[in-house]
C-alpha cells in the first residue's frame, strides 16, 4: 500500500452510527474516488473530543505516504463543502512535523473496536492530545484495539491503555512494540508475518532494524521471505495456513478461519 488520505470527521462513531452521516454518502463516494486516483486508502478521522466541534468550520485534511523511504505525512484544511476538491488539488499542503496515531473506534463494523479501541484513544491522547485521532476501519478485528502510526505505516493489535506510554515512547524514538506488531502496511501479508517472527526472535525494536528484499510462495503454501536485518541477510521460511473455526470478533454471526503463517525456520 502506498499510504492513506485522512479527511476530518466530527462523528459521532458507534455501535448502530456511519461514520459518514455528517459528509454524506454523495461527498464519501468522492473522496473515495480521490483516494482511489492517489492510489491510496480513505480513512476518516475524529479528534477524540468533539464536544463544541463547528459541524460547519475548517476541517483537517492529511496525505499519508507510508512507502519505505518515501515516508512523510502532508496536511492542509479546507471547508466541508470543499474537502473533495482539496483532497484532489496537489497544491495548497505543508508537511506536517509530528507523527500520528490512529485508533480504530469504527463500532459499525465491529464493537470490538469501539469497546477497546475507546480507551486505548483516552490513554493516549492523555500524553499526546495533538497527535492521537480516532478513525475508521482500519482491518483486522480481532485484533482490536488497532493502532496505525504515521508516517511509517506500523500497526499494532491488541494495544491496551496500560501499553500507551511504551507506545508513544517508541513512535517518538522511531522504535516498535514486537510484541504487539501487526507489521507495516506497504508491506504484503506475508511479509508482515516473517517480519514479526525475526523481531520477537531477535528482540528488534529499531524501525528501520529490518528491511524487505523478496517474497517467492513455493509448494503446498510455503514461503520463502528475504529480509535484510541490520547488515545481514536472513531468510524465512513459512507456512500459509488456516486458523480452527471460531467467532473472530465480537459481532461475528458465524464462525471463520484466519490466515496464519507459521514459522518453520529462519536461515541466517
Amino acid at each position: 500500500m502506498r499510504g492513506y488520505l485522512l479527511v476530518e470527521e466530527p462523528g459521532p462513531w458507534g455501535p448502530g452510527a456511519v461514520p459518514a452521516t455528517r459528509l454524506g454518502e454523495e461527498l464519501t463516494q468522492r473522496l473515495r474516488q480521490v483516494a482511489a486516483e492517489r492510489g491510496v486508502r480513505l480513512l476518516l478521522v475524529r479528534r477524540p473530543s468533539a464536544a463544541g466541534r463547528d459541524p460547519d468550520g475548517p476541517r483537517r485534511l492529511f496525505f499519508a505516504d507510508v512507502r519505505r523511504g518515501r515516508s512523510a505525512v502532508l496536511t492542509r484544511s479546507a471547508g466541508p463543502e470543499d474537502l473533495a476538491a482539496a483532497a484532489a488539488d496537489d497544491t495548497g499542503w505543508s508537511r506536517h512535523p509530528d507523527p500520528l496515531l490512529l485508533v480504530c473506534t469504527h463500532g459499525r463494523k465491529d464493537w470490538c473496536c469501539a469497546l477497546r479501541g475507546r480507551p486505548v484513544v483516552d490513554a493516549l491522547a492523555a500524553l499526546v492530545p495533538e497527535q492521537v485521532w480516532e478513525c475508521s476501519h482500519l482491518g483486522g478485528d480481532r485484533f482490536a484495539a488497532t493502532v496505525l502510526t504515521l508516517p511509517d505505516g506500523a500497526v499494532h493489535g491488541r494495544v491496551q491503555p496500560q501499553d500507551a506510554a511504551a507506545l508513544v515512547a517508541a513512535v517518538g524514538s522511531g522504535r516498535l512494540l514486537p510484541r504487539l506488531l501487526r507489521g507495516r502496511s506497504c508491506d504484503a501479508m506475508v511479509v508482515q508475518a516473517a517480519e514479526g517472527h525475526v523481531r520477537l526472535l531477535d528482540g528488534l525494536d529499531a524501525l528501520e532494524a529490518v528491511r524487505p528484499r523478496a517474497a517467492v510462495r513455493g509448494e503446498d503454501g510455503r514461503w520463502v521471505v528475504d529480509l535484510q536485518v541490520d547488515d545481514a541477510p536472513v531468510r524465512v521460511h513459512l507456512r500459509e495456513g488456516t486458523a480452527p473455526a471460531h467467532q473472530l470478533t465480537c459481532s461475528a454471526g458465524s464462525a471463520q478461519r484466519a490466515r496464519t503463517w507459521e514459522l518453520e525456520r529462519v536461515e541466517r
